[in-house]
């Protein structure tokens, strides 16, 4: 299940480069979580009606959840806007980071020798990833620093919703959840939505783009959902660490072959190995032994 999430959104990255070039960034995920919405809504229509119980009272922790993961597409999509999907994919590993630390601090777990030397390892891969970024910029250090802003924001948020989400859980459904998540980020992006947006899309790569978008926040986080059911949430994010590697192979190609759409990516060698020990770091945090 979780490795479906890793590479859906090892791809997403790049389809989402293509398509900020037509659409605006609230048009894009207002229609990713409200096509999801929609084939929820079909699905427990047809199959379990009594599942739309979680709307009746709907959870105060599921209204949370639904707002940082809105909060968390907002922000890496801006990021990604600002900067490249390289650079996003692998800022947006401090996310498993924070997942930690907030498992250190708040419910009192106990740091092992591993996750020490994991964040040290971390922190020297982030360090070394930004130095080479900064030295090799292919846009301007304040729409750099900005974008990075943005990335660790929806960094931030995702921590919270991932640990909001395997609370609820432990009552709710997987798919439940994400029902409850997708309405309330619906309802939060419809007011910002230019909608004669789409009425500008006459190429039927555009739709297939948005339609591969949505089907990747549906099945994705059901994927994901799962996962953190059946298994600890440290083996889940270890896998997903996984995404940028599939989003710098597939970037490196494209801009080999000079795609009009897609943003030159400059990273050395230094870039590479900065990348690699945040990965590997990020790995060790969340696989604590």
């Amino acid at each position: 299940m979780i490795g479906i999430t890793a590479l859906l959104w090892g791809v997403l990255a790049i389809v989402l480069q293509y398509s900020l070039h037509f659409l605006s960034v609230n048009a894009i995920i207002w229609f990713r979580f409200l096509l999801a919405c929609i084939f929820l809504i079909i699905y427990y229509a047809i199959r379990d009606p009594s599942a739309f119980v979680i709307l009746a009272r709907p959870p105060i922790l599921g209204i949370i959840a639904g707002i940082c993961i809105s909060g968390n597409y907002y922000g890496f999509t801006v990021g990604l806007d600002l900067t490249t999907p390289s650079n996003a994919q692998i800022l947006i590993q401090l996310s498993p980071l924070l997942v930690a630390a907030i498992g250190i601090f708040y419910f009192k777990e106990r740091l092992t020798r591993l996750q020490v030397l994991g964040f040290s390892i971390a922190a020297i891969g982030f360090i070394l990833f930004y130095w080479d970024q900064i030295h090799h910029l292919v846009t301007t250090q304040d729409r750099y620093f900005k974008g990075n802003l943005w990335v660790f924001f929806a960094a931030v948020c995702w921590a919270v919703f991932a640990v909001c989400q395997k609370v609820l859980l432990r009552i709710w459904t997987p798919l439940q959840t994400n029902l409850l998540f997708y309405i309330v980020a619906s309802l939060l992006f419809t007011p910002y939505v230019n909608f004669k947006e789409f009425l500008n899309l006459t190429e039927w790569t555009q739709w297939a783009a948005l339609i591969f978008m949505a089907a990747n926040t549906l099945i994705a986080y059901a994927a994901l959902a799962e996962a953190l059911r059946l298994l600890p949430a440290n083996q889940v994010s270890a896998i997903i660490v996984l995404n940028p590697l599939i989003t710098l192979a597939v970037a490196a190609e494209l801009s080999r072959r000079q795609i009009s759409w897609m943003p030159a990516e400059n990273i050395s060698l230094l870039g590479y190995l900065g990348a690699l020990g945040l990965l590997i770091g990020v790995g060790f945090v969340v696989k604590k032994q």
